[in-house]
């Protein structure tokens, strides 16, 4: 573990952890916090609960790591994130995702001028598309209705559109229930040639998500999906005007690909990829839960954003969670972390954090350039809490890494018109088992072997080790809705943020993304040159010049 910076709140919560935490372990924490330990280390805001009492700390911890918070002048910084101030300070940019859902008040300035107008007339275009697809006036070009929406885009623009739309896949019966809804990522090209194999050209759309339109991944795809119309639409034109929205920042690129501009859907250069599902991006999102659903999420992500622009640092959910995992990770020593959503509906939340948090604030370079003197973003991984207890739960309770954990369920479900009172039964009771794994799987990474009734000298207990004393957080739901989804990843959203200001590190960059796909394209042209028995331009490695030899003797047409 790196040395932490050598100031007032750093050395204070070092101290802290040298004479309080670190010969205590959460079972002893307990102890000695009693039956107030829960109550002074639980948070609620409207229709959600933040439990940090399992995490290897106490109230005098969190009052530490708030003093640090103010130390680093957290207020100000918050401030300049939702006032347009320049906190993208590699590029000169806002980054005013948090714009994106405000309905009321001051919007901020962009060159001098409020974005108001340019949100809200995105919002009425997304409007007006979701509603004449949903009515069944968008034709193809043979003058069907479209039936199928696919989604083309990689990053920012496909993982958060997808993993909503998976999550809030029941609010869709109240939308046009015949439209089916895809998404494409992939670059080799296998997930959309099987996909194009049940499609017809005549009723399918396809959203071009790019908020450059020059991803090469998005553009490849794009190009075989426009081969594909061509088989069976007469000219280029037709195709534009019938199968093909863009979503991207560059107009001019999508005016040269043919889309007109009545389909195009604006992004600007203050939104980031990973933070721009509230904007053009969140298309897929609207048409599967209706435009009315879309808002609600819009409310729940904005109303996430009062709460932390305006809440004290002790009762900040967004500033705790921040700065409970900067205690995990730069005074425990964890570079671990586990997201743990027990609701299959969110499989692809860990999924989507991970993007989130790592391309944020994966960062060794504060942002006057200089090296970075304290570990950052940990590694994130996880599953839904079913299918993870069969996988690495081995792993988290007997394994050897250290780590920490976020457990994430909503508690009710609505009762649905669609089944019968049998089948509401026999939900409720897998909502109960559900909820109860989710309980007893944390409170087990707790205590570990204190939980069994064994005689910890037989054999029985040193085949079965169970160390506990792994800290984990409880993130409840009342319930998972548009409104409650949007205020949990504006919540995740502000943790990285917030993160990224105690470590004086730029979250809106991705240099490192930029950097591969830079050295990809000389490989490209690497790999074309040598098939077509031309001399290549470029030197490699010795490793790579091996890997480009294999490539050539046993790749296409070979």
């Amino acid at each position: 573990m790196r040395a932490t910076p050598n100031t007032p709140a750093w050395i204070a919560l070092s101290k802290h952890f040298q004479k309080d935490i670190a010969d205590n372990a959460l079972i002893k924490l307990f102890e000695a916090g009693g039956s107030t330990r829960f109550a002074q280390l639980s948070f609620q805001d409207q229709n959600m609960l933040l439990d940090l009492s399992k995490q290897r700390l106490t109230p005098k911890t969190l009052d530490l790591l708030t003093q640090l918070a103010s130390e680093r002048d957290l207020s100000k910084a918050i401030e300049n994130l939702f006032n347009g101030g320049i906190v993208n300070e590699s590029e000169l940019r806002p980054a005013l995702h948090t714009a994106l859902r405000q309905s009321s008040g001051e919007y901020p300035n962009v060159d001098g001028k409020s974005v108001q107008p340019q949100i809200e007339a995105n919002l009425q275009q997304m409007q007006s598309i979701v509603e004449k697809i949903h009515a069944g006036q968008w034709l193809g070009f043979d003058g069907q209705p479209i039936n199928t929406v696919v989604n083309i885009g990689v990053g920012g623009s496909d993982i958060g559109p997808k993993m909503v739309c998976q999550a809030l896949d029941e609010f869709s019966a109240q939308t046009r229930d015949t439209l089916q809804l895809l998404f494409v990522s992939s670059m080799d090209g296998s997930q959309l040639a099987k996909m194009l194999q049940h499609l017809d050209q005549g009723t399918t759309l396809f959203i071009l998500a790019s908020k450059t339109f020059t991803t090469v991944d998005t553009i490849a795809n794009a190009e075989t999906v426009r081969s594909w119309l061509r088989k069976k639409i007469p000219n280029d034109k037709l195709i534009g005007q019938h199968h093909f929205i863009g979503c991207s920042a560059n107009t001019q690129r999508m005016d040269l690909w043919g889309i007109p501009e009545d389909h195009q859907v604006r992004l600007w250069d203050w939104v980031g990829g990973r933070y721009s599902l509230w904007s053009g991006i969140g298309l897929p999102i609207a048409l599967k839960i209706g435009m009315q659903g879309f808002k609600d999420l819009l409310a729940g992500a904005q109303s996430m954003d009062h709460h932390f622009r305006t809440t004290e640092f002790k009762q900040n959910l967004p500033v705790l969670l921040a700065m409970t995992g900067i205690w995990n990770i730069n005074v425990l020593g964890l570079k671990a972390h586990a997201i743990l959503p027990y609701d299959g509906r969110l499989k692809l939340l860990p999924h989507y954090l991970s993007q989130l948090e790592m391309e944020s604030n994966g960062k060794s370079v504060t942002t006057k350039g200089d090296r970075v003197s304290m570990d950052t973003s940990p590694v994130i991984w996880g599953d839904v809490g079913a299918d993870a207890q069969h996988a690495f739960f081995q792993l988290l309770h007997q394994g050897t890494t250290a780590f920490y954990a976020d457990f994430i369920t909503p508690v009710a479900r609505t009762p649905s018109d669609q089944y019968s009172k049998a089948t509401q039964q026999q939900l409720q009771y897998q909502q109960d088992l559900n909820l109860a794994n989710c309980l007893a799987q944390s409170r087990a990474l707790m205590m570990g072997d204190s939980l069994l009734d064994w005689d910890e000298s037989s054999d029985q207990a040193a085949d079965h080790l169970y160390r506990g004393n792994h800290p984990s957080t409880s993130i409840m739901l009342e319930e998972l809705t548009p409104y409650s989804l949007g205020s949990l990843l504006a919540m995740y959203e502000h943790k990285v943020y917030v993160q990224a200001v105690i470590w004086d590190i730029n979250p809106f960059d991705q240099w490192g993304v930029e950097l591969g796909k830079q050295i990809a394209k000389t490989t490209l042209n690497a790999i074309s040159q040598r098939q077509n028995g031309q001399p290549v331009d470029e030197q490699f490695d010795k490793s790579t010049e091996g890997l480009l030899n294999y490539i050539n003797q046993y790749g296409v047409g070979h």
